[in-house]
C-alpha cells in the first residue's frame, strides 16, 4: 500500500482521498475544457450547495521551471470540504487533475492565464451544470489562495449571472489583490490573467474573507485594500498562517453567517 502511495501520481491521490471521504468523481464539460469534479450530496433535501475551489497548487517548480503538472500535493480545500456536513462539491479547474494533457490545455493555463476569463467562463459553467442537476436553489463559493481567486471572479458582475443560486462566498488566505502579490514576490507578471481587485461585485452576493496575520505569502494588508475598495465581512486570526490553522479552524467557521456587505474588523 506504502509503494502505490508514494508512485501514484497527485491526480491519483485526490481519487484515492476523496473515495475515502465519499465523494463522487466526476468530470464535467464547462466551457471549452473539461474539469475534474467530486461531489457529496448529504443532505438533498437542502437544496444547498457549499463548493471548495483549491490553491493554485505547484505551477512552478523551484521558481524555475513550469510544472508539466499543477496539482496540489496537498489538497487543503479537500479536507475543508471533508468537514462539511451540507452537499459539497470540489471543482477542479481546467488542466488540472491528470487533465494537462486534455484538449485545448496549455501550460499558460496554469501560469500566467490561471485566473484567465477562459478559465473563469468554463468553472462556472462546468458548476452550472451540479447546480441545475440537483435542483440547487442556494449556492456557495469557499475558495483557498488562489482558489479564492477564482471564487472572486466567478461571483464578480460579469460572471455571477451564470449562476443565479449563488448566495454567498468565502475566501482563505486569498489572492485578492494579484497585481500587489506579482509584485512582492517579484513574479512573472500574470498577463494573461484578470485580478479580483479590479473588478465589480453586486450588493446581491455577501463576502467574508478569512486571512492568518502570520502570513508572509498573502499577508492580510492584501486583504484589507481589498475591503477597503470593494466592502464584504473579514477577520484576521493571529495564530494562523497562509495554511495553517484552517483545518482545525474550518468546523467553527463553517457555523457562521455570512451577512450583507459591511466592513467587520476583528
Amino acid at each position: 500500500m506504502s509503494c502505490i502511495t508514494a508512485c501514484s501520481t497527485p491526480a491519483q491521490r485526490l481519487d484515492m482521498r476523496a473515495e475515502d471521504y465519499g465523494m463522487q468523481r466526476r468530470v464535467l464539460l464547462g466551457d471549452a475544457f473539461n474539469h475534474i469534479a467530486y461531489v457529496k450530496i448529504s443532505r438533498p433535501e437542502s437544496h444547498r450547495l457549499h463548493v471548495y475551489i483549491e490553491g493554485d497548487g505547484r505551477p512552478w517548480l523551484g521558481g524555475k521551471y513550469i510544472s508539466k503538472d499543477p496539482t496540489t500535493k496537498r489538497p487543503l480545500a479537500l479536507s475543508l470540504a471533508k468537514l462539511d456536513p451540507e452537499n459539497v462539491l470540489y471543482l477542479g479547474r481546467p488542466c488540472y487533475m491528470g487533465l494537462e494533457q486534455d484538449g485545448i490545455c496549455n501550460e499558460k493555463y496554469w501560469t500566467s492565464a490561471r485566473y484567465s476569463a477562459a478559465v473563469t467562463a468554463s468553472m462556472s459553467a462546468a458548476l452550472k451544470q451540479v447546480v441545475d442537476e440537483y435542483d440547487i436553489r442556494v449556492t456557495s463559493l469557499i475558495g483557498y489562495s488562489g482558489g479564492g481567486s477564482l471564487a472572486m471572479l466567478m461571483a464578480s458582475d460579469t460572471y455571477a449571472p451564470i449562476i443565479p443560486t449563488l448566495e454567498s462566498v468565502v475566501t482563505l488566505s486569498a489572492n485578492l489583490d494579484v497585481a500587489a502579490w506579482v509584485k512582492m514576490h517579484r513574479y512573472l507578471p500574470l498577463s494573461e490573467s484578470l485580478d479580483p481587485m479590479q473588478l465589480g461585485y453586486t450588493s446581491g452576493i455577501n463576502f467574508l474573507h478569512y486571512s492568518g496575520a502570520e502570513d508572509d505569502n498573502i499577508p492580510p494588508s492584501h486583504l484589507l485594500k481589498f475591503v477597503e475598495k470593494h466592502g464584504g465581512q473579514y477577520k484576521i486570526f493571529d495564530d494562523a498562517d497562509h495554511s495553517c490553522c484552517w483545518v482545525e479552524l474550518w468546523p467553527e467557521l463553517l457555523a457562521q453567517e455570512v451577512e450583507s456587505l459591511g466592513r467587520v474588523a476583528e
